[in-house]
């Protein structure tokens, strides 16, 4: 349902099976592809995908003049390719043994800030997570149970990802942020800060798609710790029923 709102909304592309367990959105044709990059140069992109957006344009506007039907043209592809998102496959990278020379510097990037809390909703309905983690402890019923909320992306995003606690006014800010090789994560489990932050905020911008599900469950276990009733056989077992549901 997410996909078909955003077919209609743009009002190009189609829908396709993608998978066992997956559909995907896609525009080919470079009629609909217009629409696209026009979009995205009416609003343009917040993360390090702008850098990817540019690229995808570079490679667009050689096709549409016909460029890429010449060798020169074709090779012009190849090194922005080379660039983009993943990069060439092997078997590209065997068809064009000089991609190396080829290859294009990525467009520099700096993240500025969070345009609106509208697009902070659009982006965890994509990207964010909602989860219940239930865990060993010395407590009557010897069982721990703990509100997560969580967003986990490519390094590249490290500067978004560190923004996301003063965003959310937080706490303890150094707290929320953990840097990996080549992954970054803001996590969020101070019980406060769930209940004072996180849930009022997407009570306000709503989360799109199957996930405001989860946000749904998410608050409703909040609610269960806050009285505390997550102490007793009773809310416990409803937690773990709700978490069945989840994710």
């Amino acid at each position: 349902e997410l996909l078909k709102s955003i077919q209609s909304y743009l009002g190009v592309g189609k829908i396709h099976v993608h998978g066992r367990n997956s559909i995907q959105y896609r525009v080919d044709s470079n009629k609909d592809l217009e629409v696209i990059v026009n979009h995205f140069e009416k609003y343009p992109l917040v993360t390090a995908k702008l850098a990817d957006f540019i690229l995808f344009k570079k490679a667009f506007d050689i096709i549409l003049l016909k460029e890429h039907l010449s060798q020169e043209g074709l090779f012009k592809l190849v090194g922005i390719k080379a660039s983009l998102n993943l990069g060439l496959s092997e078997s590209l990278k065997e068809a064009f043994p000089n991609w190396t020379e080829l290859q294009i510097n990525r467009p520099h990037y700096t993240f500025k800030s969070i345009p609106d809390p509208n697009w902070m909703a659009g982006f965890a309905s994509g990207d964010s997570s909602f989860n219940i983690k239930v865990s060993d402890s010395t407590n009557v019923l010897g069982k721990r149970v703990q509100l997560r909320y969580g967003i986990g992306l490519n390094i590249r995003e490290e500067a978004l990802i560190k923004s996301l606690a003063v965003y959310f006014g937080l706490t303890d800010n150094r707290k929320n942020v953990y840097i990996y090789k080549d992954s970054v994560r803001f996590e969020i489990v101070n019980f406060s800060d769930i209940m004072d932050k996180i849930i009022p905020f997407f009570e306000k911008h709503l989360i799109q798609g199957n996930k405001s599900l989860d946000f749904i469950y998410f608050k409703e276990v909040a609610g269960i710790i806050k009285s505390k009733s997550h102490l007793t056989s009773e809310g416990f077992q409803k937690i773990l029923e709700i978490k069945a549901r989840m994710n």
